[in-house]
């Protein structure tokens, strides 16, 4: 086996190594005993309380992850050819899936789930858009770029790093602007299971889309012939454009980002049959939700899909009171035998705690639910099983009867 250069080393507290060792990506700072003075996306050998290796990542002195996992292979070096073959993988993971049959929009890379922690690479028709959230991926920065463009051979690249994570991470810029190739168009137009949609990638919300939707948005334009469909947390409406492709009679959408309205102006209009309606109203989700609760009228489908409400797991207790408030006032909208599809994005809030919240809304509204569909996270968001955190997506599709 061939010897790297000797690296610094990160010497971990006796024990804090077993999570580790089964491939969890994160070393906390608390696990930490020893670590060297340098400065932050720094690639270090991170070893047991008996000089041990562990595994290879990058460090930041800041940050509560301390380190962030590359490899737990001590042969194997952080360098362009290690970037060349951890991106090949990724984009051989949605080869393999079949995705470009279904859409030609999808996130090439995921972060730790694909072995490459603090970066997000999604595809829009053509153009890539990336996401560096972290210091160790800003040091690659220079490499990962010249890669991509030699992998994916885009038409451009287009960088959205205006994270808050990166904060967090001790980046104080937050870069955004054209890196290579061609820029974007204003709205670029995609295609998601036969359905035309346009994402904006200079102001829209992450990277311009919410590609992890994709499947739960197939599902509601199955079912929404000649349906009545209030789409809560819109954006740029795109659950209600594939309704509107499948046949709803009438759509409502309704969120408080005005910078959605451009492209839900085109999704909704390019998707529109003739006879169709459909109305896009600026406001507050919350409050509109709970003012119409109370007044109606009632819609046979009614999709809540909100931001995440929490990032701190002692926050838990009251997003969970949130959630069950908000599912609580969309069932009391559904009329009986229609259907409530629900999400959350919060990767604190488990499977089990989403399906108590949609329970307790149940009773609250006076409802009995027959849950039909659930999901999460579409196959170009993979999950590592030693990694949970990476779980976030739940969505639940239920029948309503009064």
């Amino acid at each position: 086996m061939p010897r790297s250069p000797a690296l610094p080393r990160v010497a971990l507290k006796r024990g804090s190594e077993r999570t580790l060792l089964n491939g969890h990506p994160w070393v906390y700072s608390g696990a930490v005993e020893r670590a060297p003075e340098v400065p932050a996306g720094t690639v270090v050998d991170v070893v047991d309380h008996r000089g041990r290796f562990v595994l290879r990542g990058q460090v930041n002195p800041r940050a509560g992850i301390r380190v962030r996992a590359l490899t737990w292979d001590p042969g194997e070096r952080i360098d362009a050819e290690f970037l060349r073959r951890r991106l090949a993988a990724a984009l051989r993971l949605r080869q393999q899936a079949g995705l470009r049959a279904q859409t030609d929009a999808l996130r090439l890379v995921h972060g730790e789930a694909d072995g490459l922690p603090g970066l997000v690479v999604d595809e829009y028709a053509g153009y890539l858009v990336v996401q560096v959230h972290t210091a160790g991926m800003e040091t690659l920065r220079a490499p990962l770029l010249d890669e991509l463009w030699r992998l994916c051979a885009p038409r451009g690249i287009y960088e959205r790093s205006d994270v808050g994570t990166r904060r967090v991470e001790g980046l104080r810029d937050r870069p955004v602007g054209l890196l290579r190739g061609m820029p974007p168009p204003a709205l670029i137009p995609i295609r998601e299971h036969g359905v035309r949609l346009f994402v904006d990638v200079y102001h829209g919300q992450k990277t311009g889309f919410f590609l992890d939707q994709r499947d739960n948005r197939l599902l509601v334009r199955r079912l929404a012939r000649g349906q009545r469909v209030l789409n809560v947390f819109a954006y740029t409406g795109a659950f209600s454009a594939h309704a509107l492709h499948g046949g709803a009679a009438r759509t409502l959408d309704v969120d408080i980002a005005v910078n959605g309205l451009p492209a839900a102006r085109c999704n909704l209009e390019a998707n529109s049959s003739p006879g169709a309606r459909w109305d896009y109203v600026v406001a507050n989700a919350f409050s509109f939700l709970e003012s119409l609760a109370e007044r109606g009228p009632c819609f046979d489908v009614v999709v809540v899909d909100p931001p995440a409400l929490l990032r701190k797991q002692e926050q838990l207790e009251h997003a969970l009171g949130v959630y069950t408030k908000l599912n609580r006032n969309a069932l009391r909208l559904v009329r009986s035998g229609g259907l409530l599809v629900t999400a959350s994005c919060s990767a604190r809030v488990s499977a089990e705690d989403f399906f108590q919240v949609i329970r307790h809304a149940a009773v609250g509204a006076g409802t009995r639910l027959r849950v039909q569909w659930t999901s999460h996270e579409p196959p170009d968001h993979p999950i590592d099983p030693a990694f949970p955190e990476g779980r976030y997506l739940k969505c639940v599709a239920a029948r309503v009867a009064r």
